[in-house]
């Protein structure tokens, strides 16, 4: 009979426990090992790491000047600019994704904004990399600490400095849903495998838990899920923008590229690649890509 009696007992406790990895795994810095013993998967072939991690570490190999300012929620974030061939005046900000950092993303993008006449300036959001913070925001909290760096870039460069961002990922959501609050210094956006709902990413993830999971966010980190769909911003924009992605993406499916480049009526242009999964697009057409940015840099940068 005791044994009967503990049993509920037990069962809560365990879902109590689920809750709360689950919850870690998804909004945390920390994560959760347990989850992800067996929730973590390759979502790339091992040459794509390679090639990745070599230009992340070739990049942090370059002199750079590490840059601080505090976000809104008084974390200290980090960012760090990249001098290329831009001398201050032309700045590509890279700007990464879920559970990624700013070399890793932006490492792959050096040479080419170089090649170009551009200084590169990354930054780790809050939650990653060197940043403080221990809630990742869904674009909602990297919306407007990615708005407070642009307000530094024009600060230290000028008035006359043109800025070019380039998002990937959840980077990406946050580049549309900075996308109508831009001062004039944006001249373009990348788009690069970005959702349009973080909100749909999250209930396609975690199915039946998506509800309490809002409700415990809503409670600990202070904003709502509902506010992480990008197309109430991109309704307001007019800002030129490339939409990139891969066809084969399993983590933000291409259906989302399909929505919001219909989806949007300023300026703008796509490219699809047939094989590339998810961020692969310059990995496994860097011709392409680079003949769609250079249209781009023709048409919208001075």
């Amino acid at each position: 009979m005791k044994k009967l009696l503990l049993l509920p007992a037990a069962l809560g406790c365990a879902a109590t426990v689920f809750t709360g990895e689950l919850y870690r795994y998804t909004f945390r810095r920390e994560g959760s090992l347990l989850l992800a013993r067996f929730l973590d998967k390759k979502g790339h072939e091992d040459a794509y790491y390679i090639r990745r991690d070599s230009a992340a570490a070739a990049l942090r190999g370059r002199p750079r000047e590490k840059l601080q300012i505090r976000s809104e929620r008084g974390e200290k974030l980090t960012g760090y600019y990249y001098p290329g061939s831009g001398e201050k005046k032309r700045i590509a900000f890279i700007i990464h994704g879920y559970r990624s950092e700013h070399a890793e993303t932006a490492g792959l993008y050096y040479d080419y904004y170089a090649r170009h006449g551009f200084d590169l300036f990354c930054c780790d959001h809050t939650a990653h990399g060197e940043s403080d913070g221990v809630q990742i925001g869904f674009d909602v909290f990297e919306t407007e600490d990615c708005l407070r760096w642009i307000d530094e870039l024009i600060r230290r460069f000028g008035n006359d400095v043109q800025i070019v961002l380039h998002g990937f990922s959840m980077g990406s959501a946050t580049v549309m849903r900075m996308s109508s609050r831009c001062p004039g210094q944006v001249k373009f956006l990348v788009a690069d495998c970005g959702y349009a709902s973080g909100e749909e990413q999250l209930k396609a993830s975690l199915g039946p838990m998506y509800a309490p999971m809002r409700l415990l966010n809503r409670m600990i980190a202070g904003y709502d899920l509902r506010d992480t769909d990008v197309r109430p911003s991109l309704s307001r924009s007019s800002l030129p923008i490339l939409f990139v992605h891969g066809k084969k993406d399993k983590s933000v499916p291409f259906s989302n590229a399909e929505t919001l480049y219909a989806f949007y009526t300023g300026p703008k242009d796509r490219f699809f690649v047939d094989e590339a999964r998810h961020v692969e697009s310059m990995y496994i057409d860097p011709k392409g890509y680079a003949d769609h940015l250079n249209a781009f840099i023709s048409n919208y940068i001075s």
